[in-house]
């Protein structure tokens, strides 16, 4: 069935809008994209003699400080539980929590986190209950594939949600239009082979519909640098760039310098008959040659140039760059790492104020997944979006001997399931393992005690 885009707020309509604005962005986040994989080639002047050396060395400049950036903040941010308002056990939801594992979600999760934090946006559709794993499917997305249509007042609720990718297997370019309550399906036959699919709304035909149990967009956005959706490094990309452009210029005076210009001063041009003196085969590199010299000839070599100041100019918008994405120094240099530990601690501040901010970020849309889930296998007393709570492990590591001296320091304060979580920072399945073990040592200590006493009682005469 072919596809009416002139009527305003129509599934065509929609369509066609969701599309243009899929497309317009995707430039940017292959660039983002490029920036993190350490492939991007950074938009900066050259001279001739820098250009013909860029090709060369380009691919040995580039030092992947994007990634190191993102990974500082995605390695602190863990989703151990969620609470619900069905669940009387304040250390989380075993049915959420389920649900979670049965998608892989504890490792899948990073694919949104780390999209998130590249390109400013990652995006979560929730699909219906798959029977291999008994649970519904919940499926991290590609932003260059994905884009919804946020309410203009409510920022974090989707109106409409838009899937757009090449079906490889079948040779088909699929399209799925999210609107309340309903799924549309749409198809064209691929026109190229080129990656580049989105190509307008010529060729696509209705392929079919679907019903929603409700009439909330199954389709999940994460913007966690809230209204800006940039990546964490997007607004530092010309710091990035002066940095690569720096090295590459370092690395082009050492290539030069690698062997040193000679140059021989104050030989004629012309022997005594007028001839010009072709020097080719009289200044021969042979080892076993040896050079004829007029008295007024002398020999001069160019020296070697310092490349202190440069590698210095590098360290010092290394420094910067950790100072505005407030990334510790000794992530992106080793030699930062010797530092005292009062300094180090004071680097890490910047970092885990600037995580616990993305995890505050992060947390409003994967309670929306799984209320979405909770929805759709019928479970309204657990997809009330009021008492859903995501649980995160704490974005500051300590070390347990830190943990254990705090912990004995709480014990006659705070009650032990909450030293247990939040002191001891295990996560709610270890604390209920953990639970689980001390009720099986206390009903096993009166027959272990019984049995020491027997093996210690002294032999009958």
């Amino acid at each position: 069935m072919p596809i009416d885009i002139t009527v305003p707020a129509s599934p065509g309509w929609w369509l066609n809008r969701l599309t243009h604005k899929l497309e317009d962005r995707r430039r940017r986040y292959d660039r983002l994209e490029a920036y993190y994989e350490g492939t991007s080639t950074p938009e900066i002047l050259t001279s001739k003699a820098t250009r013909a050396a860029y090709q060369r060395l380009m691919g040995m400049a580039r030092t992947n400080f994007a990634e190191l950036v993102v990974e500082a903040v995605r390695e602190r941010m863990t989703v151990v539980g969620f609470r619900t308002g069905a669940d009387g056990d304040e250390l989380g939801d075993r049915e959420a929590w389920r649900i979670w594992q049965a998608n892989a979600l504890d490792a899948d999760s990073d694919l949104v986190h780390r999209d998130a934090l590249v390109m400013g946006d990652a995006y979560v559709i929730v699909g219906g209950v798959d029977d291999e794993i008994g649970a519904p499917v919940i499926t991290p997305e590609d932003p260059r594939q994905v884009i919804t249509e946020q309410d203009p007042i409510r920022r974090r609720k989707a109106v409409a949600g838009l899937k757009l990718f090449h079906d490889d297997i079948a040779g088909l370019d699929r399209a799925y239009l999210y609107l309340p309550g309903v799924v549309y399906r749409a198809t064209r036959k691929r026109r190229t082979d080129s990656t580049v699919y989105l190509q307008g709304l010529h060729g696509w035909e209705w392929e079919g519909a679907d019903e929603l149990p409700f009439e909330t967009i199954p389709v999940v956005r994460f913007a966690l640098r809230g209204r800006k959706a940039s990546g964490e490094f997007e607004p530092h990309i010309p710091l990035l760039n002066r940095i690569t452009d720096t090295v590459l210029h370092r690395m082009e005076v050492a290539t030069l310098q690698a062997f040193r210009q000679r140059a021989i001063k104050g030989v004629p041009a012309f022997d005594e008959n007028g001839v010009e003196i072709d020097y080719e085969d009289v200044f021969d590199n042979d080892p076993s040659s040896m050079w004829l010299l007029p008295e007024s000839a002398e020999i001069w070599e160019s020296g070697q140039v310092d490349l202190g100041p440069i590698r210095q100019a590098i360290r010092d918008d290394i420094q910067d760059l950790a100072a505005v994405t407030r990334t510790p120094l000794f992530y992106l240099t080793p030699e930062a790492a010797n530092g005292s530990a009062e300094g180090a601690s004071l680097a890490r501040e910047g970092l885990i104020f600037k995580a616990g901010d993305r995890i505050k970020q992060a947390s409003e849309p994967w309670e929306q997944v799984l209320s979405i889930a909770f929805l759709i296998v019928g479970d309204l007393e657990r997809s009330s979006r009021r008492d859903m709570e995501a649980l995160w492990a704490p974005p500051e590591r300590h070390s347990l001997a830190e943990r254990a001296d705090a912990a004995s320091k709480l014990a006659n304060l705070v009650p032990w399931r909450t030293i247990q979580s939040t002191v001891l920072q295990f996560s709610p399945q270890e604390v209920d393992r953990m639970e689980t073990e001390r009720a099986m040592d206390a009903f096993m200590r009166p027959a272990q005690e019984v049995a020491n006493a027997t093996t210690n009682d002294p032999p009958v005469s």
